[in-house]
């Protein structure tokens, strides 16, 4: 979600744009040119395409809106539960089955103004970006620490943690976010797969796939 402070110890302001930022929650710039044919999702503006795995469906984006609402944060504050619920929503999602009606995978992709210090890797920002994720998601834990992957046309760095979710429902569980984050300047991508191997929905091997369809123009 470099030796500089824990997020918690930073000026009010530079926090809070730091915490909005994380997972692609600071503003981005307005979509235009987006095509989506079967798989293929093509986003002009951004000079970014992918492939969601086959059988997945697009969701619409105002169906992530009202299921965003739906969960719980682990967080130090309401103020910052609020924020990550109000932020901008994904370029795209994708999931296994429609995500309003089912526990299913999803795919979610984020884009934002490049918020690392000048000349900062992603690999020596990732403590922080850790340990910020740590404060937003309950019973979060890193189960592969961050390691650079291999993505053309982007500096790219890869984790795997876990975390309980909780819904208004009352289901709640663990569950498992697989997260790619992609520089290329001047815009930060982060690629978020949850998945919950508990209930036997695991998206491995498609996410697999999605990073290697990654092309930037």
């Amino acid at each position: 979600m470099t030796t500089a402070p824990h997020p918690a110890s930073y000026p009010n302001d530079r926090r809070r744009s730091f915490l909005k930022g994380l997972g692609g929650l600071a503003a981005a710039p307005a979509l235009a040119a987006v095509l989506v044919s079967g798989d293929l999702y093509v986003n002009n503006a951004f000079g970014l395409a992918l492939r969601k795995p086959s059988g997945w469906g697009f969701e619409h984006l105002r169906t992530f809106a009202d299921l965003r609402n739906e969960y719980e944060f682990a967080t130090p504050s309401q103020e910052v539960s609020e924020l990550l619920k109000a932020g901008p929503l994904p370029l795209m999602v994708a999931s296994q089955a429609p995500l309003l009606r089912n526990l299913a995978a999803s795919l979610t992709l984020y884009a934002e103004d490049n918020p690392l210090d000048e000349g900062q890797s992603l690999m020596q920002a990732s403590p922080d970006i850790m340990r910020a994720l740590g404060m937003l998601l309950a019973d979060f834990r890193v189960t592969t620490a961050p390691h650079p992957v291999d993505v053309p046309g982007a500096e790219a760095i890869e984790y795997i943690a876990s975390f309980t979710y909780r819904d208004r429902l009352g289901h709640q569980g663990p569950a498992r976010n697989r997260g790619l984050l992609l520089l290329r300047a001047p815009h930060l991508f982060t690629l978020n797969m949850f998945d919950l191997p508990a209930d036997r929905i695991v998206a491995q091997k498609e996410f697999d796939e999605v990073r290697a369809s990654v092309v930037f123009a």
